[in-house]
């Protein structure tokens, strides 16, 4: 063979392959990217079925079988009936991170799709093959879940495979119009976490996945109604085990997705074709304005110490000396006040979003799925709403991931991708300076987060005003404990895809800690394992508080969570030091 012979030397043939197979190149090449973390995707596709099967079809389902009978709707059973709403749901939110980040990464943070763009493949063969390489993760992870939901007998009928086609059109119509949003952005400040929160989190939780619509109120049915995940979710019951529905309804469900599919399309079509062609895409810089004002706000305060110093003289630096002073150097607020500047221009919706969250679970479970369970046994042997037993249980779960989506994906960004704490390590700051200001954020936030469920808890007669002054406390007291593990484990992380791994910890937490139901549904070996679990003892701290029932439990909590502060503080700052000050 001549080396005439290979495709590459002949470009004529190269360029006539690449336009007609140019979108396949680009999956190709979106795939390849993913074997970095190939795992973490096996992993989640077997680890999430099995969890969610676990926790709320064997331990939600206790409760809600046994007073509830799901035959009007042809399942056998509470699991049956959530089983094909979990599959679409998860496929649906996984969604929600593969047009986001990775989109971000293409045009601003790694600019790929201007490389592949310099070659013949267009803005549209582009656009279709990160499509493309995402939907075929969404193939294999509804494949995975649909076998073993099988293996589990939540699913009775053959036609359940169809699934895989019925979730990844879901999952599309989510996806699409995210990607096209957030590829009409030159940078990202917080954005992808606010599409979690203010547009996957409500759609997942009000479209019926743990429960009949029809149990909400008719207002909040709407939701829905135009939720693609809800028409997913109804699709795949369909299929699953034959769900009694109208033929006409079934392709409303088909239609509706399929038209958000295609209007979004188009729409990425456009923006992809915008930005990567021959004009520049002017896009829009969220918070410009305010960056400008503040940058004009900056350099008058510079001019004005210049002129001071060339006036007064410069005054003496003082430096830190003795042992540990390349540790630190005392001027923590530095980076406090950098991180509070950094959030200024959108601080009202992340600050809303906060506390948004628990506040939309306990309104999507205390009326979705309080009709089907009479009540809950408290510990002084009477009887307690389901919503006033859930309730603590999410104050916990909201300190947790506040502090945890804060020390991870947030020092992440500025580990890996500004490069920032490099910048600071160049300055007198220190290792613990930056791991104690990013912790204190950390906890800024998520007291406002607390502080705001909180104020919802006390209107709505679940909690009482002392018990919630302790509460948010011991709120904060939580969300240090996971601040400092979570910033530590960041350290050693290498790309953001590898975050999926902090998922696959948060995900049992929360579905097994006792926070939708009661840990004595469970046999006393697995009992033992959920209580070493660290959300556990936060969840109980919290009902000790808010039943004021508190014993010598109630003192193993608090260490528990001493130690998590001691051993995370510690690693972080060493790690920030073995990073950047070798």
């Amino acid at each position: 063979m001549t080396i005439a012979d290979y495709p590459a030397v002949n470009k004529d043939v190269l360029s006539r392959r690449v336009r007609r197979w140019g979108a396949l190149y680009q999956a190709e090449a979106t795939l390849r990217s993913m074997r970095a973390y190939g795992g973490v995707i096996l992993f989640a596709s077997t680890f999430q079925p099995i969890m969610y099967i676990l926790a709320m079809g064997l331990g939600l389902g206790v409760l809600v079988g046994a007073e509830t009978d799901f035959s009007a709707y042809g399942a056998d059973s509470y699991l049956m009936y959530i089983a094909p709403a979990i599959l679409a749901s998860t496929v649906a939110m996984t969604a929600g991170i593969e047009f986001t980040f990775p989109v971000m990464e293409g045009f601003k943070w790694r600019r790929k799709y201007y490389g592949a763009q310099a070659t013949a493949l267009t803005p549209p063969q582009i656009a279709l093959g990160h499509i493309l390489g995402v939907s075929c993760r969404f193939g294999l992870h509804a494949l995975i879940f649909t076998a073993v939901l099988f293996a589990f007998g939540a699913l009775s009928s053959p036609a359940a495979l169809l699934m895989i086609l019925s979730s990844t059109l879901g999952a599309l119509a989510i996806g699409l119009p995210i990607m096209a949003y957030i590829s009409s952005l030159r940078d990202e400040k917080g954005h992808a976490a606010i599409i979690q929160r203010f547009v996957i989190m409500p759609l997942f939780l009000f479209s019926g996945t743990f429960y009949p619509l029809t149990n909400l109120p008719q207002f909040l049915q709407v939701i829905g109604w135009v939720s693609p995940i809800w028409h997913a979710n109804e699709l795949g019951r369909v299929l699953a085990f034959g769900q009694p529905t109208d033929l006409w309804l079934v392709a409303v469900h088909i239609g509706y997705l399929s038209a958000i599919v295609v209007v979004a399309w188009f729409a990425v079509q456009r923006v992809f074709t915008r930005r990567l062609g021959y004009d520049e895409w002017r896009g829009r810089i969220p918070g410009l304005k305010a960056d400008q004002r503040r940058q004009e706000r900056q350099d008058a305060k510079a001019a004005a110490t210049e002129s001071y110093q060339r006036s007064e003289g410069v005054p003496p630096v003082a430096f830190r000396r003795g042992v540990g002073a390349n540790y630190y150097s005392g001027n923590i607020r530095a980076v406090f006040s950098r991180g509070l500047t950094a959030i200024r221009n959108n601080r009202g919706i992340i600050f809303i979003s906060g506390f948004l969250e628990p506040v939309l679970f306990l309104t999507s479970f205390g009326l979705g799925v309080s009709p089907m369970i009479s009540g809950i046994e408290a510990a002084d042997g009477g009887t307690i709403s389901y919503a006033m037993f859930i309730a603590p249980a999410l104050l916990a779960v909201s300190a947790m991931n506040g502090a945890v989506f804060d020390s991870t994906w947030n020092v992440f960004f500025k580990l890996k991708i500004t490069k920032l704490y490099r910048t600071m390590m160049s300055t007198s700051l220190g290792p613990v300076d930056v791991a104690v200001g990013e912790i204190a954020l950390a906890l800024f936030r998520g007291g406002i987060y607390a502080l705001g469920f909180l104020g919802v808890l006390v209107a709505t007669g679940l909690v009482t005003p002392l018990p919630a002054l302790l509460m948010w406390i011991t709120a904060l007291f939580i969300a240090l404990g996971f601040a400092c593990i979570g910033m530590a484990v960041t350290s050693f992380m290498k790309r953001f895809q590898q975050m999926d791994w902090m998922m696959m910890v948060l995900i049992p937490m929360f579905l097994f800690s006792a926070t939708l139901f009661p840990i004595d549904v469970y046999p006393t070996g697995v009992q033992w394992v959920i209580q070493a679990l660290p959300l556990w003892h936060g969840v109980e701290l919290m009902r000790d508080i808010a039943f004021w029932d508190f014993g010598a439990m109630t003192l193993v909590h608090i260490g528990y969570y001493l130690v998590m502060v001691g051993v995370g503080g510690a690693l972080a700052a060493y790690r920030m030091k073995a990073l950047f000050l070798r």
